[in-house]
């Protein structure tokens, strides 16, 4: 048999090996939408390159209309309940998909969208989208709400740079590292 060549790597050089967590329904809410139609969705890691939130809804439940920068597409995993996506074509025309349990949806970056919670049950997903310095057009353009966060500011369950292996901030009610022996 030959010799494994994997059993002696130098694990100095990876990255730390060092796993941690976040309970997404206990991360720092991050305010969403704009004027009476306020939602929150919880605001779960970033890394370097990455961005996690973790959002519930009830039934009737609308997240408006907004728009993510071009760089920034989704990809939206439900959890729970069922939900429709809408979003604008490029020749400004509404399309929809929806979606339930084990689905997961892409939506293109700069598409204009929102979602709405459909059924009679809580909805959950989770969005995982490219860290961007500026998330939303409405940040540049000055219409969006003060009650929205400055994408500078905002709180998240774990911010990690992935590159350095250092926390840049971790949240003490839903944060937590592996247990090592």
């Amino acid at each position: 048999m030959a010799d494994n060549p994997v059993a002696d790597k130098d694990y100095s050089v990876l990255p730390k090996q060092q796993a941690f967590k976040v309970h997404a329904p206990d991360a720092p809410d991050l305010v969403e939408g704009a004027g009476d139609n306020l939602k929150t969705v919880h605001s779960v890691m970033l890394t370097n390159d990455m961005y996690v939130t973790w959002t519930t809804g009830q039934p009737g439940d609308v997240f408006p209309l907004h728009t993510h920068m071009p760089e920034m597409y989704q990809i939206l995993t439900t959890i729970k309940g069922r939900c429709v996506w809408y979003y604008k074509d490029n020749d400004g025309n509404e399309q929809s998909i929806e979606a339930g349990p084990g689905d997961v949806v892409y939506l293109p970056g700069g598409a204009e969208n929102r979602v709405e919670v459909i059924g009679d049950e809580e909805h959950i997903h989770i969005g995982s989208y490219p860290r961007v310095r500026v998330p939303r057009v409405e940040q540049l353009t000055g219409i969006v709400p003060d009650e929205v966060e400055n994408p500078k500011d905002f709180r998240v369950g774990v911010d990690f740079d992935n590159v350095r292996d250092i926390y840049h901030e971790t949240d003490e009610e839903s944060f937590s590292e592996a247990d090592h022996e």
